[in-house]
């Protein structure tokens, strides 16, 4: 016959047994998981500070999927800059100048088409062929001081209108119809960067991550079984947001805003973000918000909008395929489309 200290014991055991299944039992019915390890890291691309989150169950896959996003963005950052030399669009660049056709990578053409596609959807306000203009303004430098430039030397470039409308490939050789288009992908080079680090962090198996280039982000999953909570920034107080909204699955949302980058002269601000039609600053929005599945077309978008102002906005949104924009106006007044004004909360 078993000991009183023995049978103690065993009616112990069966006792924590019993309360572990009964516990294991409870999280099974409501579906609940194990709180899931975050994972940082910041990085610079573009001159813009780039932090990736992810929420998986165990750090080490999460460091390498990090670290496999962090080689790609190095390797981007050289390629796909505007004007420094030895990347592919530097090489597209003096190519076109020199009146020659360049071969590409089947990546670097596919980009360019969608790109093309793009701008012609927003009649060419999105237009990554106008770098000479950019240039014309001072802002292929990472300091922007003015002046601004002449009229006249505005109104010759207006004469050519260089467009990436006048490219065009055989195979892979790419030619262009004006040796003045100078490439620059300034208005959505971020969104492609989202969507490379997205992909790659797919590939990698991590389900749950928010990728974020300088306040513009996309997002798959969710944060621990939430929502991601974003906040849409006041354009004249960097600290303070003027609205929240939740982002979860995969959705991307992008700003363009007058206030990122510019320089003042003689009293008055010039934005980077040029009109093509007028070969100067867009002047009649603060900042648009675009929220799309796919960061590159939000990124265009958004810069396109933003040139349309505050007429024809709308009618360039519909054209994209963009249903979610909200818009600040110089006057701070909020404008926002019907799906928009569903998810946002005005603060």
């Amino acid at each position: 016959m078993p000991s009183l200290s023995l049978l103690i014991d065993m009616r112990s055991q069966s006792w924590i047994f019993a309360f572990f299944l009964f516990i294991a039992t409870f999280m099974s019915l409501n579906g609940c998981k194990p709180v899931e390890v975050e994972t940082k890291a910041e990085l610079v691309v573009f001159g813009t500070l780039v932090e990736i989150t992810t929420y998986t169950q165990d750090k080490q896959p999460a460091e390498q999927a990090i670290h496999e996003v962090e080689q790609r963005f190095q390797t981007f950052h050289k390629e796909w800059h505007a004007w420094e030399k030895g990347g592919i669009v530097s090489k597209i660049n003096q190519a076109i100048h020199d009146r020659q056709p360049i071969e590409v990578a089947d990546s670097v053409k596919n980009f360019i088409i969608k790109s093309q596609k793009l701008s012609r959807e927003s009649d060419y306000l999105f237009d990554p062929g106008i770098g000479e203009l950019i240039a014309l303004w001072g802002f292929h430098s990472e300091h922007w001081a003015g002046p601004p430039p002449e009229e006249a030397k505005i109104q010759h470039w207006l004469k050519t209108r260089p467009s990436i409308a006048d490219l065009y490939f055989k195979g892979n050789l790419l030619y262009s119809r004006n040796p003045d288009v100078s490439l620059d992908f300034g208005g959505n080079a971020k969104g492609l960067a989202l969507d490379i680090a997205i992909h790659q962090l797919r590939q990698e198996g991590i389900e749950n991550a928010v990728v974020n280039i300088g306040g513009d982000m996309r997002v798959i999953g969710m944060k621990n079984g939430q929502p991601w909570s974003i906040g849409i920034q006041d354009p004249k107080n960097a600290s303070k947001a003027i609205a929240a909204i939740h982002l979860s699955g995969d959705e991307s949302i992008v700003t363009s805003g007058t206030y990122q980058r510019f320089f003042e002269w003689q009293g008055k601000r010039f934005s980077h973000i040029l009109n093509p039609n007028t070969g100067k600053p867009a002047s009649g929005f603060s900042s648009v918000t675009v929220i799309h599945p796919d960061a590159t077309t939000a990124d265009s978008a958004a810069t396109a909008i933003l040139i349309a102002g505050p007429e024809h906005w709308r009618e360039v949104a519909k054209k994209m395929g963009i249903e979610q924009v909200l818009v600040i106006d110089q006057q701070d007044n909020i404008l926002q489309t019907k799906a928009m004004a569903k998810r946002t909360k005005l603060l």
